[in-house]
């Protein structure tokens, strides 16, 4: 293996590990396998509130935490080829992207679950 291709197995490593626990995690959580908890799960004030508002507002997150799969997909693919054909600068700057890709879907799947979850606990609040 190429020491360029070594140097971006860490920020690949870090692609693969968000949907791989991501994903897997929302799920628990939606299926009220996962409680709510300090530690793992989308915790905003909206989804904290009840176990209905949690489960509501994971089973709502689910489908665009999901988005990040073929993310993390492409991001790989791109950065192995864009290593090999242009070095490890150009492959690290393919993975960032993908990494900040990776972000955005993340933060606004916690918008989908807050929303949902503020509507799970408050049902007559408008918003």
């Amino acid at each position: 293996m190429s020491d360029d291709l070594l140097a971006v197995i860490p920020l690949l490593f870090g692609v693969g590990l968000i949907p791989v626990a991501g994903v897997p995690m929302v799920r628990m959580a939606a299926a009220g396998v996962l409680e709510r908890n300090g530690v793992a799960g989308i915790r905003t004030r909206h989804t904290q509130a009840s176990d209905a508002a949690w489960a509501a507002g994971h089973a709502a997150a689910l489908p665009r935490v999901s988005r990040t799969v073929p993310v993390a997909i492409t991001t790989v693919v791109a950065t192995v080829i864009t290593t090999v054909l242009g070095g490890s600068g150009w492959g690290a700057a393919v993975g960032v992207t993908g990494l900040l890709v990776e972000t955005v879907v993340l933060v606004s799947a916690a918008g989908v679950a807050n929303a949902a979850a503020r509507k799970a606990a408050f049902p007559g609040a408008e918003g």
